[in-house]
Parts: C-alpha cells; structure tokens; sequence
C-alpha cells in the first residue's frame, strides 16, 4: 500500500501479487472498493493519518474498503494489472442554496451512519464481539426502525451467547418486517435450539452379535425466568442381550427394562457465561453435576466434575447399576473464517452397584472442522479425536478360575474424518447427511455414515428421523452399531 499527497492531489495505490479486479461504487461522500482477493493485513486505518483533507475516514473488510471523503474531493479508480489506484482531486467549488446545505448535512449523517454500521459488521466477522454488540446497540437506539440495525444486534447477541436477548431483538425486527425471510429462519433456529419445549424419542440401537436395545425418552424444557432455564428427562429402555458377565463373574442372558432420569437447571449470566447443575437417577444410583462454560469472543471453555453419572456406554453398566465420576476440561474457538477447533482432556472412574472403583482412565479429544457456507447447502470437512486410556482395571476370577473384568473399559484411540453436507428444502424441511472413516488405533477402524431428516410444518411443531450405521469402538470392539430413531417436539 502506498499513500501520498502531492500538488492539488493525492493518490492511494493498493498491489498485489497477482492480477486483481476491482468494483467501486460512490453514494455521496462514500466511495466503497469491493476486490477480488483479501486485502490481508494492509494498514488502512492510517490512510486519513497519511492522506489528511483527502480521505477523512475507512472501514474494511476481508475483501472491502469504504472510504469516506470529505466535502469538494472527487476520486477516480484506476486498475492496472495487479494494482488498483484511487486518484484524489478537488472538486469545482459551486454556489449552493441553503437547501442544499441542509441536504448535504442530512447525507453525511446517514453517511456516518453507514459507516458505523460498515464497522460493526467488521467487527463481528473480525470475532470482536463486545465491540460489535456496542456499535450495534448504538445504532439501534439511534434509530430503533432500522431493521438492518436490529438484525446486525440480534446477530451479535447470539454470537455472544446471549440467546434470549437475541430473540427480543429478532421480535422487534420482525414487527418492521413481517415476512422477511432471513430473519424469520434466524429467529426459528434459536427458538428450535433455546425455546420451551416437550419432546419424544424413540430409537433402536443394535450392536453386532451383541445387544439390542429399544429406547424411549421423554424430555422437557422450560424457561425459568431471571435467565433460568430448566431441562428434564426420563427414559426407559428394553435391553435384549444373549450374554452379560454379572459383577460376580457369572455370565447370563438378560431380557429387562431399565430407567433413568436426569434434572438440570442452567443459569445464564450477563456476560455470556452459563452454570449448569444436573441431578442424576438410575437403577441404585444417584448422582450429581456441575459444568460451568466461560464464553470469550473466539471460543467457550467447559469445565465440569461429575459424580455417579449413569455409566450406560456398556450393557455391564446398565444392567449392575454402572456409574461414572468424571472431571473435564473443554475448549472450543474459531480459527479463522469456517475455521473452528476444539481440544479437550479429564479424567474418569467406573464403578459398579458393588464397588465405585474398578477402572480409571485419562481422556483426550479433539477436533479440527472447516464449514464452507454455499447459502445452500452448507457443507464441511473434519477431523476428530476421541481416546480413552485405561490407567488401571480389576480384574476379578470368576467360580471357574477364569480372569474377567467386571466392568469392560477399554484403551481407544479414535481418529475420524467426515465430510457433513446440510441443507433446508423450502422452510418446513431439513436434513443433513454424513459420513467419513474412524480408526481406531488400539483395536481397528470402519467407514461410519448417519442421516437425519426434520419436518415442520408449523413453528411449533417438529419432527423427524435418524438412522446411522458406526464402529462400536467405544467397548473396545469393532462390531458394527446400527441405529434408527424418530422424534417429535411441541414447542411454545
């Protein structure tokens, strides 16, 4: 980037290092460079300091810059190869009438208007988000009419974890424009995600020459007030397996239904932040939790401890009353644009209705996920880490004086790639599909595949299916699981 003044003009030159083509549209005092590749980290907010009289202000984006002139300067854009210059001249002074004068006033006010508003959508793309919800506010309560304002808030507010907020502000938008798509999809997706609802699932999960599950789930959520909110389930479940190694060593058939419950109330507070704490319920176990996330403007951090959590990963836990403590730590942030990241690692215990201590384990995940937004579909590439490694197991012998583990946890190492597409057919239907390889290291690997489908037909009504086909790596094995599921919501 160069800048320089000379006699009765001044010139901006901007190179790079490949031919470049260039856009330019003038509104009053506004003239806005829209480029065909990234402006990457030039220092254009110097230029009004290196150009002063000739540009009093900018703004920029990835691929944009708004620069905004003062009163009697005329620019011209020239390209040129790999260049784009902007020469700076002074225009012919004119008499004006006074009406005129008020004009200009009222256009350069909107100009500055616009520019702010240029700014904060800057900044929400830059991950600035207090800065965005400021400028954003800013204009709101400058103009509260203005529907591409409210819209630039609601998104900032959801960005920051501020749901409800969001909602409020996508209301008041859609007062002033009733039919507006985008903004309707915005505010459904966070009322589909954070509204009140009641909701049914019913699935068939079935391990290769193993278990066979049938489950059903009937959850609740409400909200509280103050920024409360209350999530409540209870589900029972029909577990049909030919052999299941009882806590005494004994190995028998088990044909039964087991129940579980779970309550949690979540608090959110004003800075984004949210506590949760969670009440657990199963067959002779009873339990507790609390996860507290900590919301900055690139990511969330998750940590949470856990005690005699239902342990139903394995038929051995769902059947002899398995249990689980756990201590976790999570980080998830945006790496750049569709770039996002995760990293994550604790510690667990197992535990059976006889002994809370019979296997330890270190955890570790991770995920890298680029999303490439086409308006429609959306699709994404990714890789994902999920191991489990077994610091120390009992093993118990059984009446025969065989070695058996009461509790089967194994050492997992699973790497996985996926590519994800989603996609919405008009505005009552979704669906999503998915698929990729695992390996795992420890033990072995298979392609895994899942698709979901989801119809509305009114706001508050929902349903939809799943099916999915995967490793059971999680048991130490590579049998396959299948699953199919269908649901319905209410929501209010």
């Amino acid at each position: 980037m160069e800048a320089t003044v000379g006699d009765g003009g001044a010139r901006l030159s901007l190179t790079w290092d490949a031919a470049v083509s260039v856009a330019s549209e003038r509104d009053g005092r506004e003239l806005t460079l829209r480029f065909n590749r990234p402006l990457g980290d030039l220092p254009l907010d110097t230029v009004p300091g290196r150009l002063p009289g000739w540009v009093e202000n900018t703004a920029f984006g990835y691929d944009s810059v708004l620069l905004v002139l003062p009163s009697g300067v005329d620019a011209m854009v020239v390209k040129d190869g790999a260049a784009v210059r902007v020469d700076f001249v002074r225009a012919a002074a004119v008499s004006r009438p006074p009406a005129d004068v008020a004009a200009e006033r009222v256009a350069e006010r909107q100009a500055e208007r616009r520019l702010d508003y240029f700014r904060a959508v800057t900044d929400l793309e830059d991950g600035d988000l207090h800065q965005a919800r400021a400028r954003a506010r800013a204009l709101v309560d400058t103009d509260p009419k203005d529907v591409s304002s409210l819209v630039l808030l609601g998104n900032a507010e959801e960005r920051a974890g501020r749901w409800r907020e969001a909602l409020d502000v996508y209301d008041r938008a859609l007062t002033l424009a009733p039919d507006e798509p985008s903004l309707l999809r915005s505010r459904q997706t966070l009322f589909r995600e954070h509204g009140d609802q009641v909701r049914l699932d019913v699935d068939l999960f079935q391990v290769e020459d193993a278990d066979t599950q049938r489950i059903a789930r009937l959850s609740a959520r409400q909200d509280l007030g103050g920024h409360r909110s209350l999530v409540a389930l209870i589900e029972t479940r029909r577990v049909d397996t030919d052999q299941v190694v009882r806590a005494d060593g004994r190995i028998t058939p088990f044909h039964g239904w087991r129940t579980r419950g779970e309550v949690t109330v979540a608090q959110d507070w004003d800075d984004g932040h949210r506590t949760t704490a969670s009440l657990f319920a199963a067959e002779r176990t009873l339990g507790a939790g609390l996860i507290h996330s900590m919301r900055t403007d690139i990511g969330v951090t998750r940590a949470g401890i856990l005690a005699s959590e239902p342990a139903y990963t394995f038929v051995e836990g769902i059947v002899g009353a398995g249990r689980r403590d756990r201590a976790f730590l999570q980080h998830e942030f945006r790496l750049g644009e569709g770039w996002s990241a995760m990293l994550g690692g604790g510690f667990s215990r197992y535990g059976l209705d006889d002994n809370d201590d019979l296997a330890r384990s270190a955890t570790a995940e991770g995920a890298l996920r680029y999303a490439v937004d086409l308006g429609r579909p959306v699709a994404s590439i990714g890789y994902s880490l999920d191991a489990e490694y077994v610091i120390e197991r009992e093993t118990r012998i059984d009446p025969l004086g065989n070695p058996y583990a009461p509790l089967p946890v194994a050492t997992r190492e699973v790497h996985s790639f996926s590519l994800g597409i989603d996609d919405e057919i008009g505005d009552v239907l979704r669906y999503g599909v998915q698929g990729g390889y695992a390996y795992d290291r420890r033990n072995s690997g298979g392609p895994f595949a899942a698709v979901t489908v989801a119809y509305e037909p009114l706001t508050a009504v929902e349903m939809g299916f799943r099916a999915s086909h995967a490793r059971s790596t999680a048991r130490g094995s590579d049998a396959g699981v299948n699953a199919v599921g269908v649901y319905f919501a209410l929501r209010n």
